[in-house]
Formats: structure tokens, sequence, C-alpha cells
């Protein structure tokens, strides 16, 4: 094949990346590019790339362009519908062919569809731990829970494909220009407050963050006990950043954790770091699996099990961190304020809603699209639904008592004094809130 353009999706990085290899086995030059959502393509609360999410977007980016301009490529950026502007693209300079790699969700699923009507598309997985067509079972017969699930697998072993090397990348046809790629901060997120802690875009940064977490404090060996920490950088691994974006992919991070193994010893801690991608896997092959479905208000049960009132006045003041739970405001000022927040926060904000609230659970996954840096549409929703009790978890709900947990994991109250002074200082703009 002469020259074909590789499409970057939710894989921005060069190592262990089976869509990219597989254009390179075949390619004499390449075009790389990447399509920047449309500010308008927004679901059930508004604009669905906020600020931060924006901005770790674009680090990656950069950080993706330099990777390819050492190697003699380079990525260009397109505007526009996605589809649209990917055939434009490769028609503009006669590529034979398209090459991605393959996505899971109703919106890139139909993308996909709609550039293989006018160019050959090929999709090749890559966002999973486990490949497809590896798993004991079809992803058809997927067990309705998780723990099944888990046992299933693991009782096989592993199969983990192995890690992929950066290739060697074809150059750019000729009269590509080059043209760096810069980032432009918006005056807003400028103006945010310095926080305890710092996510960078990009694949070099998510590696510097692994070196830190795993041989540079040793915290992999003590994250059971630690990962439902509130307040700091290194009680969790945080790399999800990095992997929704897919600057590392579960494999690369897979196949550390035995190497730190190798070297430290292997326990409880290190085991639990896979057990979290296998969550992950397990919400990406569900969304496989029922396809949009997951998204009807009433998820994967026939009805709902909760009665939704969706007040306006509830649902701002959920969103703005003005409820009646200073634990549930501290959490939702940090995402405001970061793009993050911790697993045990984003189970008792979710729970706080769904239950306490009566708000209509899509309209705050919508939220969480929009706030956070690690969005990624099958775990986002995925927990979503395990939490409102509609997902394939067998229990009727999973309300959680938040003066409890507040007490549990934040006892002398450091994290909520922490973020609701800092919710104070810079609150949420009324016009932010659909």
């Amino acid at each position: 094949m002469k020259r074909a353009l590789y499409w970057f999706r939710e894989d921005l990085r060069l190592l262990d990346n089976p869509a990219l290899t597989a254009m390179v086995e075949q390619a004499d030059e390449a075009i790389f590019a990447f399509v920047i959502p449309n500010s308008d393509q927004w679901s059930r609360s508004g604009d669905r790339m906020g600020l931060h999410r924006s901005r770790f977007m674009m680090e990656s980016l950069m950080d993706l362009d330099r990777d390819l301009q050492e190697r003699g490529n380079q990525l260009m950026l397109l505007h526009g519908n996605p589809a649209e502007s990917i055939v434009k693209t490769a028609k503009q300079w006669e590529c034979e062919a398209v090459f991605s790699q393959s996505c899971h969700t109703e919106e890139e699923l139909q993308s996909t569809k709609d550039v293989a009507v006018l160019i050959p598309h090929h999709t090749v997985e890559g966002v999973t731990l486990i490949h497809p067509d590896d798993l004991p079972f079809s992803v058809e017969d997927l067990p309705e829970i998780f723990s099944r699930f888990r046992n299933k697998v693991e009782k096989r072993g592993l199969d983990i494909r192995e890690e992929l090397p950066i290739p060697q990348l074809p150059p750019p046809p000729a009269g590509v220009s080059r043209s760096p790629i810069t980032l432009e901060l918006p005056e807003r997120l400028a103006g945010l407050p310095d926080n305890t802690m710092s996510f960078t875009g990009g694949a070099k940064d998510g590696w510097e963050r692994l070196q830190h977490y795993f041989w540079g404090s040793q915290s992999l060996s003590e994250y059971k006990q630690t990962r439902n920490g509130m307040l700091g950088w290194d009680y969790s691994s945080k790399f999800s950043p990095w992997l929704a974006w897919g600057c590392m992919s579960a494999r690369s991070i897979y196949y550390a954790i035995r190497r730190y193994e190798e070297d430290e010893g292997a326990n409880d801690s290190t085991y639990w770091l896979i057990f979290e991608l296998l969550w992950r896997d397990y919400f990406r092959f569900v969304s496989m699996q029922h396809g949009k479905q997951i998204w009807r208000a009433t998820g994967l049960k026939e009805a709902p099990r909760n009665p939704v009132s969706h007040h306006p006045l509830q649902w701002k003041a959920w969103c703005s961190g003005n409820t009646r739970s200073a634990f549930v405001n501290a959490n939702m000022h940090e995402l405001r304020l970061t793009g993050f927040m911790s697993n045990r926060g984003r189970q008792n904000v979710a729970s706080y809603a769904v239950h306490d609230l009566g708000l209509d659970w899509r309209a705050c996954a919508a939220w969480f699209e929009h706030w956070l840096i690690d969005y990624d549409p099958c775990s986002n929703t995925g927990n979503w639904l395990y939490v409102a009790g509609i997902g394939n978890d067998p229990r009727p709900q999973r309300k959680f008592d938040v003066d409890w947990q507040a007490e549990r994991y934040d006892p002398m109250g450091a994290f909520q004094s922490h973020w609701n002074r800092l919710g104070e200082v810079f609150p949420l703009d009324p016009n932010e809130v659909p």
C-alpha cells in the first residue's frame, strides 16, 4: 500500500498500539490525524468537553506530535464532523485506506461506519487488557456479574498478548508542511487555583507518573490499603487520565506491574491494580455487549429502580457543590477545580445524586463527562449504572450513607475543609449549569 491515513482516537501513543503497527506494516507513506471534537456536539448538560479535559487532550496531542516529529512525521489536527474530516483529508492526500483503533460506543461506531462507506477503513482492537478474541467466552455471552467474569478469565489464566514496540514510522507524503501543535490555555483555566495534584497529558508524563508510583515511592506495594484515600497524590495510581486518552495502554501497565513484582515482590496490592484493570475491561465489554442500551433511563433493567424528579434546584445544588452534605460538596468542588475525583468520592456523589436527590443519572453522567479528565464513556456509564442499581449488579441499589463515609474516609475533615474552602473562593459560574 502506497499511502494510508492513521486516525488517532482513544489511542494517543506510539508504544503498544496494535492499529498503528498494522498500518505501518502495510503503508509506505502515512498521514497521522486527530479530529478535535466540535464544541456544539453535546449532551444533556451542555458542552461535552470542559476546560480540564480540553487542556489534558491538547497536552496529550502536543506530546504525541513531538513523538511523531522525532520519527520524521507529524500530527495533523482536523476540525468538524469526525467522519467527514477524515474522509476529506484521506482523499485530499490520495490515501488508499484509513486505519484506527476499534471503538465501542454508539457515536464512535457510527463515525467508523460513515468512513468505511467512502474509503476502506481497517479497525484493530487495542483498548482492553484482554483482547476480546482471547476471552474464554464470546462478548455476547459475557457473564452478567463482574465476579463471575473475573473468576472465568483468571481460572483459565490471564491471557495477555505481548506488548508491541514503537514501530518505524513511514514518512509523510511530499508537500505536507510541518507545524508544531501549541497549547493555548483559556483565560478561565489560567485563573483557577493551584492544587495538590498535577496531571499533564501525554505519554511522557504518564510514564513518569508510573515510574514514580512504582519505583520512586513504591506506593504500588500499599495500593490496596491506601486506594480509598481522599487527599493527596500517592494514595492511588491515578493512571486513569492517561488510560482514558490512550496515552498508555492497559497492557503496558500490566507488564510494568509484572516487572515491579519481579523487582520488589508480588502482594495483594500489586494484584489489586490488575483487578482494577479487569474492571475497566468489564465495563468495555458490557458496552460492546449491550450497545446503546446502556444509555437508557432504565439502563440494563426493564424498569427504573428509583423515582426520578430531577428538580432544577436540587440539580444546581449538586453541580455547584451546594448540597446539605459537606462531603459531597467537597468532592464536587475538587471535580470542578481539578478535573479529577477519587473513586470513593465518585461513588458517594453518585449515590447522593440518584438516591437522595432523585436526579436523572444520565444528566449526572453527562456532568462528569464535561469535567473529568479521565472520562471514559464505558467506565463512566458503567459506574453510574452500578450505583443507580440498573446495571449488571443484582443488588437493587448502591445507596451510600455519605455521613458515615465522610467519618470513615475523612475522619479529621481535612479533605472537606480544603476543597470547600476553595469552592467558596472559586464558586461555579451559574451560567455553566444547564
